[in-house]
């Protein structure tokens, strides 16, 4: 049998973790566009059904938190990968025979923490296997995400319910006033009755695929089960920074985190729903095709930022990004309530806005304090709270008041602007820590603002 070269496997699992960060998109991506139609599985409306975002964002921080334990436990990390894949694909079949929210939420749970674990290990490993030269490669790991993410409306898509906006919500309503909630299936709506709903093929092709993906693991888990990480240089200690310097710049990073995700999130997951239930009243297709177009739009921006980053300084591109952020948020606030086009233009602009400034705030804050393994939970914390809460207040509200999406949207643009600059004006009397290795003054850093 032919043994394989150290080089060999680090490309094997590499693609291994591009194709996994596919499927992960893919999982956290594909709910929005199922929103209406799970409302009809179930017999709910949005009101009820947003707890389901509630619960995968509490699995996936959970996922978050224990993953780095898990993987820190163990060296053999390519059996864990292998395992949450395989749960991944399970929940994936599991989501579309659930009834109840209950059922529903719980599958979802699985899938949460399954990614959150996977999200922790998945970048871990990357850094480990290409070491000084991981830049490209996590880079790359980040964009196969996002490209994960636009593929989910567009697997479903052929697979939503075709109904009308008034005849779903009465259907629906009529039957949460029915005292025969609990008997027989054959009470249920003519679209969901007896019949498997056709949204089941869609998730069947998802969870071949995370299956795949999984024996793809269990491959290279026999092959080669221990991970040996490659040595890096340890980041110079900024030893003049204080406790209470570190403790605002990462509370105010968490904050921005935590609006920033959350919204990004909320957005991609509300779009179709606010298409369909908002002013302009448009099929689940089209509200699919708008969720897709998000994903592009953030997809392309984030592969953009690879090269953005070569020549512009993660400020510069925070800056860049809030710029089209708030473009975007004001054509949403005042036009797409009779505008189609202005939809889909709000649209592209908040996934242009929003797609580099997660990575773009941590290279940032990470210039002036030694972000460690706990600063990274926290941040990562923060996201994923944001992934809780926002989605569900925008849910809650959305079929009362369909104009919650551009109230939060506007609302976390703002903040998000108003964060950046306190965080700038506490940073800009800090010296660059980088800067200071290399003996460059404030004034030198100042100038160079905009340029790498």
């Amino acid at each position: 049998m032919t043994k394989l070269s150290s080089k060999a496997l680090r490309i094997i699992k590499t693609c291994n973790l591009y194709a996994c960060c596919i499927s992960s998109g893919i999982g956290m991506a594909v709910v929005g566009p199922c929103l209406l139609d799970f409302q009809e599985i179930v017999h709910t409306d949005s009101e009820h059904i947003a707890i389901i975002f509630t619960g995968r964002s509490t699995g996936y921080l959970a996922g978050s938190l224990l993953g780095g334990t898990l993987f820190d436990l163990t060296e053999k990390k390519q059996f864990l990968m292998t395992i949450f894949n395989f749960l991944i694909a399970l929940s994936m079949f599991a989501v579309p025979w659930s009834r109840t929210v209950g059922m529903l939420a719980g599958w979802l749970v699985l899938s949460g923490f399954s990614m959150g674990a996977l999200d922790t290990g998945l970048n871990v490993c990357c850094l480990n296997l290409w070491g000084k030269d991981s830049g490209p490669f996590y880079q790359a790991l980040h964009f196969t995400y996002s490209f994960g993410s636009l593929l989910a409306p567009l697997i479903v898509a052929p697979f939503l319910g075709d109904y009308h906006h008034e005849t779903f919500i009465n259907s629906t309503r009529s039957f949460l006033n029915e005292t025969s909630m609990n008997l027989s299936i054959n009470s249920t709506s003519s679209s969901y009755g007896s019949e498997i709903p056709s949204l089941t093929y869609a998730y069947l092709i998802i969870g071949g695929y995370g299956l795949l993906v999984a024996v793809s693991f269990l491959v290279v888990c026999i092959i080669a089960p221990l991970d040996v990480g490659i040595s890096k240089s340890e980041t110079t200690e900024d030893k003049q920074s204080s406790f209470a310097f570190v403790a605002i710049v990462v509370m105010l990073a968490f904050l921005l985190l935590f609006v920033e995700t959350g919204t990004e999130i909320g957005y991609a997951q509300m779009v179709a729903t606010y298409s369909v239930k908002g002013p302009l009243r448009l099929t689940p297709v089209i509200g699919s095709y708008v969720t897709s177009a998000f994903w592009a739009a953030l997809t392309l921006s984030r592969f953009s930022s690879i090269f953005l980053a070569i020549k512009y300084s993660s400020l510069a591109v925070i800056v860049f990004d809030l710029i089209v952020y708030f473009a975007g948020a004001v054509v949403l606030q005042f036009l797409v309530a009779s505008r189609e086009w202005a939809l889909w233009l709000a649209t592209a602009l908040l996934g242009f806005g929003v797609a580099s400034l997660f990575a773009s705030v941590i290279t940032w804050v990470e210039r002036y304090i030694t972000v460690s393994n706990k600063i990274l939970g926290l941040f990562a914390s923060g996201a994923a709270f944001g992934e809780m809460a926002i989605p569900y207040i925008i849910g809650y509200f959305l079929e009362k008041v369909p104009e919650v999406l551009s109230y939060v949207v506007t609302a976390s643009c703002v903040l998000s602007i108003l964060l950046t600059v306190i965080l700038y004006l506490i940073l800009r009397k800090k010296r660059d820590k980088y800067a200071e290795k290399e003996g460059i003054s404030n004034a030198a850093c100042d100038i160079n603002l905009w340029d790498r």
